[in-house]
C-alpha cells in the first residue's frame, strides 16, 4: 500500500474473504491518505449461485457478509462475478432470488453491487436487465473482453449501467480459440495488444467519472514484472494508467 501511494494512486481495492485481515487493510490505507474504492466478492464457488444446492445458500450468506463488511468500512462499491469458468449451470429463478438477497443487503449498507464481464454474457444481461435498483451496475473489465469475448463489446451494451473499471491488458484469445483463464494476464496496459484508443473511447462516450482501477498482477505462473522492486512495479503501472 505505501509503495501504490508513493507511485501517486489515489486509491486501490482488496480481495475480500473470511480469512483476511480486512481491519488492518483499513485501517493502514487510511493512515497513508489511500481510500479503498472497492471490496472484490469471493469467486470461487459462483456457479453455485444458480444451483439447487446447500452450497448455493452457504455462499449467498458468505456474499452477504461482504456486503456488510463494504458498509462497515464505508467502502461503496464490492465488485461481483456472476459465474466461474467455461463450464457454468443455466441461469436460474433460485440464482435470481439469491442476488435479490444481495441486492436488498447491499442497499441496507449503502453499498453498490458492480457486475463485471467474464466469459459468458447471459448471466450479467439477465441481472442487469431483472435488477434495475440503483445500487446494481456494471464493472468494465478490458482483459476479460480481449481475451473471453473478443465479438462483444460492452460498454454499448452495459455503459449507461457502469460502476467501476478493471484495466488490465493481455494477448487475447489463445491461438487455440478455446477460451481459458490462462489467457487472462493482468499484465499492466501497453503490455499486451489491447487497442486502448478504443477502449478510452468507449469509457469516455459513457459518462463516467469514476476511477480507472487497474488489476494488475505480478502472479505465478505469469512473473513478467519478475525483475522488478514493488516500488518499481507500481511506478510502471501508474506511468501507464
Amino acid at each position: 500500500m505505501e509503495c501504490i501511494k508513493a507511485a501517486g494512486f489515489d486509491c486501490t481495492f482488496i480481495s475480500w474473504n473470511d480469512g483476511a485481515d480486512i481491519d488492518g487493510y483499513m485501517k493502514k490505507a487510511a493512515s497513508i491518505g489511500l481510500a479503498v474504492e472497492t471490496f472484490h466478492a469471493p469467486f470461487d464457488k459462483m456457479n453455485s449461485m444458480w444451483e439447487e444446492s446447500v452450497d448455493g445458500d452457504e455462499y449467498t450468506e458468505l456474499l452477504r457478509r461482504c456486503i456488510k463488511a463494504a458498509g462497515h468500512y464505508g467502502v461503496p462499491y464490492v465488485i461481483m462475478h456472476t459465474t466461474i469458468g467455461r463450464i457454468v449451470p443455466k441461469t436460474s429463478p433460485i440464482g435470481l432470488l439469491r442476488y435479490h438477497k444481495l441486492i436488498v443487503e447491499a442497499e441496507k449498507q449503502g453499498v453498490k453491487l458492480a457486475f463485471e464481464n467474464l466469459e459468458y454474457v447471459r448471466h450479467l444481461e439477465l441481472i442487469l436487465d431483472y435488477f434495475k435498483s440503483e445500487n446494481v451496475g456494471f464493472c468494465y473489465d478490458v482483459g476479460h473482453e480481449h481475451c473471453y469475448t473478443p465479438g462483444i463489446k460492452y460498454m454499448p451494451i452495459f455503459g449507461d449501467r457502469l460502476f467501476c473499471t478493471h484495466i488490465h491488458d493481455n494477448l487475447g484469445l489463445a491461438p487455440t480459440k478455446d477460451v481459458n483463464y490462462r489467457d487472462d494476464l493482468h499484465r499492466i496496459p501497453f503490455d499486451g495488444n489491447i487497442d486502448y484508443d478504443a477502449v478510452c473511447r468507449g469509457i469516455k462516450q459513457s459518462g463516467y467519472k469514476g476511477s480507472l482501477m487497474l488489476e494488475i498482477s505480478n502472479r505465478t505462473p505469469y512473473l513478467f514484472y519478475d525483475g522488478l522492486s514493488p516500488m518499481q512495479f507500481y511506478t510502471k503501472a501508474y506511468e501507464a494508467a
